[in-house]
């Protein structure tokens, strides 16, 4: 027996238009895979931001408590020197980015509380009995509101009028 001179079948040519079903399978998952990092990292940039912007809030909401203190005592004793800390206080807060509620105007129950009705046009603010302050767009504390009922005699919340 002779020895024949063994030459490789030759493959068929695969068609390089058409890439094989597996590679396209990989690559989509590849494209997933770094369309969901990229979001992944968006997210947490936009969360630390957040977290960032937010951590000063419960300290504010605290520093807000002795700020209406402060305020009465100012009110009660006219003292130069608790004006002059309550003025500190406030420029503080609103570098923090703290803005007053604006009570002006109509009611608005996002940002607001209503704690009377009196007589006066409906919906209309009276009266502030307490400010309200926001963080960055975000409520830290309502605004505590004296409403008019839309009646133009003394309160009377739910319309009954009384049997006198």
């Amino acid at each position: 027996m002779t020895k024949k001179d063994h030459k490789p079948t030759p493959t068929p040519a695969k068609d390089t238009n058409s890439p094989d079903p597996m590679i396209q399978a990989l690559e989509a998952k590849l494209a997933r895979a770094v369309a969901d990092y990229a979001n992944l990292e968006k997210r947490f940039q936009r969360d630390s931001s957040h977290v960032i912007k937010f951590a000063t809030a419960n300290l504010i909401t605290k520093l807000l408590d002795l700020r209406d203190n402060l305020d009465l005592s100012d009110q009660s004793l006219n003292d130069q020197g608790i004006s002059m800390l309550l003025a500190q206080l406030d420029k503080i807060i609103q570098e923090e980015g703290v803005v007053k509620v604006d009570t002006s105007g109509d009611f608005d129950p996002s940002c607001m509380e209503c704690s009377e009705l009196v007589a006066g046009k409906q919906g209309q603010i009276i009266a502030t009995t307490r400010t309200g302050y926001k963080l960055h767009d975000r409520v830290l504390r309502t605004a505590s509101v004296v409403i008019g009922s839309g009646s133009s005699k003394g309160s009377d919340p739910k319309g009954l009028k009384s049997k006198t």
